[in-house]
């Protein structure tokens, strides 16, 4: 950023004969005394003490002016530091100054008196240190006219070479004056080149860069590196890391190392972790604090630094991850301008396989613990669970969902598992662990019935459980059954009947069965497994429980729930073969009253507290929501068929009725198929407040869904939009709710008034 001299001072100057070069925008930054001392110091044109203190109200002398002009100047490798000679009676071959006058003096840099002196403890004044660098610049007398001082300093003050400088004629120079005034000569072109200054020095200002990350955050640098909107640059141990994040003006040496930076704002950038990110906000915590999360509320248009380019935070939101790194700036009314972005590390995944598993992370008293996100002790973690650990958090996480079902694959082959099919479903391989476990070198065999550990996303299999699942009991939701092909550990395959279902914690297993089970579906179940094969026994009766949901006392009714309880919930459809369930907690459930035939199941603990439960439709959570965007009407051979859009996919829905555009549904997904769907209702009343999480409708509070999906109505069409977009624009709303207690927002319809 460069201030423009005006026209009229330039007329003025002109006419006074004060000017007669061109004009050169010296930078508005670089005035601090930190960021001068900075750059000059960068440059070896001032240095400071033994203790780097640069003494910025400490007078100037001629030598020592003579010594930063030469430094300043093309002729700065000219001073011969070995050559006894003095070109002034009052300056000797030994003085520490000589080389430096005598190099300023051949350069026409400086002038002595008319009686041969040079005066080099003399205190330089104003008109002289400017005379000086303007000779730097290639100026001399011809340009100034015979009225000294009065032409130099017009001339200084036309090319902004006196910016931020208190001075008069006559007037000692500080050294804080001597460093602005060489900062502002350092961005002012040269008369004979037109090029800044400052390129004799092989270096360059590049304005209105945002510096992204260092070694320190992004691990993908050297530590030695940092990244910035312009490009990588490499940088020594002097450079202050609270710089990354902020926007200024950077000088950097033959285009690749850093030499100074002067920030254009007047606050360093604040330093989060990631946690999670949501459609229009990302979650952090303080770096350094792992207790207090904070939410930063985002449009996808926020500008989103990374590697040296410019994104969106709607582009990047799908690669940010938990332990990251985001430095955050805001406007003035505090609302986010910018943020920068860089990848942090998470150790892991790690099974637990023993008592001793904490000593795998560099741990301190500080360390939180998170189960299935829940804060819990270090004796909470069981043998099995998939742990993370993220330094810059010092936070560690543990997974518990598992998957079982028969191994059916691995891809490209057993030596080498980049991915495995269990039941039909392919999974990616995360870690060392579940490597290890699934190929050739591990215990598993194809065929055998395995227990997949899943990762953090629940998507990847990060270990196999060592415990043996071949045989035993469990109870559980039945979600399907049928007949189909198995894999045998010669490569072949069997045919056989087969369960699914769902235990309480979320796993879902499938085992091969000797009769078909598909009078089961929908119910739960005890099912007996003798080496690799179900007995499915008689439908577990439903246990009586019910009453309001308390959170905080972790009751149900009168009846106490345990702090580590687990919890589906389970949804029957009379209108698809798809049957769905979510895994859901306490606080989900907060403030609902379960009737007794909503609660299929619980299971206690050993302190008679509710461990494990099944609910059925409680939440709606497990159903997908969206809009209807077209509608083909049907003919008496081809049935209606719809367009449902959720969360930027389409789906489609045939032979429904009552399928209209705008309609907000509720509906079941089936690959890209929707095999049921019905319509939301629209909560009546007019909306109060809408704000990120919740919306007030008739003095109600209704909370959205973590989920919501947002669309813009312009005339037939649909747009979906963020949250921050529909709070920050001028718009009528209508809220869509599921028709379960407590139901959350599932769809919004703005229109513009």
């Amino acid at each position: 950023m460069k201030k423009k001299i005006t026209a009229i001072m330039l007329v003025v100057m002109m006419i006074s004969g004060f000017y007669t070069g061109t004009v050169s925008a010296a930078s508005e930054r670089w005035q601090s005394d930190n960021d001068m001392a900075q750059l000059l110091s960068g440059l070896n044109i001032m240095v400071g003490d033994d203790d780097g203190n640069f003494n910025f109200d400490n007078y100037v002398t001629r030598a020592e002016m003579a010594k930063i002009a030469v430094a300043s100047s093309s002729y700065k490798n000219t001073v011969a530091l070995g050559l006894q000679f003095s070109p002034f009676s009052d300056v000797k071959g030994t003085y520490w100054g000589a080389p430096y006058i005598r190099a300023a003096v051949s350069a026409g840099i400086v002038e002595g008196y008319i009686d041969g002196t040079f005066r080099p403890t003399g205190t330089v004044t104003y008109e002289e240190a400017i005379t000086m660098m303007l000779r730097v610049l290639g100026y001399t007398e011809t340009d100034f006219g015979a009225s000294y001082p009065y032409g130099q300093i017009g001339t200084a003050d036309g090319l902004r070479m006196t910016d931020g400088i208190e001075g008069q004629i006559g007037m000692p120079m500080t050294r804080r004056d001597i460093a602005r005034l060489v900062c502002n000569s350092l961005d002012t072109k040269s008369k004979l080149t037109n090029q800044d200054l400052i390129l004799v020095h092989d270096c360059q200002f590049i304005e209105d860069v945002t510096i992204i990350a260092s070694g320190t955050d992004d691990k993908t640098l050297g530590s030695d590196e940092i990244s910035t909107s312009a490009g990588k640059y490499r940088i020594d141990e002097s450079f202050d890391d609270t710089y990354v994040g902020c926007k200024g003006d950077l000088v950097v040496k033959d285009g690749k190392y850093f030499i100074a930076f002067s920030s254009d704002e007047a606050l360093k950038s604040d330093k989060y972790i990631v946690y999670s990110t949501l459609n229009d906000a990302i979650l952090c915590y303080p770096d350094g604090n792992n207790t207090t999360i904070q939410q930063f509320r985002l449009s996808d248009s926020t500008t989103c630094y990374k590697d040296s380019v410019a994104y969106t935070y709607g582009t990047m939101r799908g690669q940010m991850e938990m332990g990251d790194v985001v430095r955050i700036r805001y406007r003035d009314n505090g609302e986010v301008d910018y943020i920068s972005y860089s990848e942090g590390t998470l150790d892991g995944p790690i099974k637990v396989s023993s008592a001793s598993w904490i000593s795998s992370f560099d741990t301190n008293s500080q360390t939180k613990i998170v189960r299935d996100g829940k804060q819990v002790t270090k004796e909470k973690i069981q043998i099995n669970d998939i742990l993370y650990y993220s330094d810059s958090l010092n936070m560690i996480l543990a997974y518990t969902q598992k998957v079982t079902g028969v191994y059916e694959d691995a891809i490209p082959s057993k030596d080498l598992p980049r991915s495995i099919v269990v039941s039909g479903v392919t999974y990616e391989v995360e870690g060392v662990d579940a490597f290890n476990d699934l190929s050739s070198n591990g215990s598993v065999n194809i065929g055998d019935t395995v227990t997949l550990l899943l990762g953090r996303d629940g998507e990847k299999v990060a270990g196999v459980a060592t415990l043996n699942e071949a045989s035993g009991s469990i109870v559980g939701y039945v979600t399907g059954a049928g007949r189909k092909d198995f894999a045998k550990g010669d490569g072949t395959t069997y045919s056989s009947y087969y369960i699914d279902v769902v235990t309480a914690d979320g796993t879902a297993y499938t085992y091969p069965t000797d009769y078909d089970k598909k009078s089961s579906v929908n119910k739960v179940v005890k099912i007996t497994i003798n080496n690799g094969k179900a007995q499915v026994g008689s439908s577990v009766s439903a246990t009586s429980v019910s009453g309001e949901v308390s959170y905080a006392d972790m009751k149900i009714g009168t009846k106490k729930v345990s702090d580590n309880v687990v919890i589906i919930d389970v949804a029957k459809n009379v209108y698809s073969d798809v049957t769905l369930y979510t895994r859901t907690y306490m606080q989900r459930l907060d403030g609902m009253t379960l009737k007794s035939g909503s609660v299929l199941y619980t299971e206690t603990d050993s302190n008679g507290e509710i461990s494990a439960m099944i609910v059925q439709n409680a939440t709606g959570d497990m159903y997908s929501y969206g809009i209807v965007t077209s509608v083909t009407k049907g003919t008496s051979d081809i049935p209606n068929t719809a367009i449902i859009m959720s969360d930027g996919i389409s789906y489609t829905v045939t032979g429904m009725s009552g399928m209209s555009v705008g309609l907000p549904v509720k509906f079941v997904k089936n690959g890209n198929m929707a095999d049921y769907a019905t319509g939301l209702e629209a909560v009546s009343g007019t909306v109060n407040e809408f704000e990120n999480g919740y919306a007030v409708i008739k003095n109600i509070r209704y909370l959205f869904s973590d989920k919501v999906q947002i669309y813009e109505k312009t005339g037939t069409q649909y747009r979906k939009i963020s949250i921050s977009d529909a709070t920050d624009g001028n718009y009528s709303y209508t809220c869509y709710s599921d028709d379960v207690q407590n139901g959350r927002i599932r769809v919004v319809v703005v229109n513009k008034k």
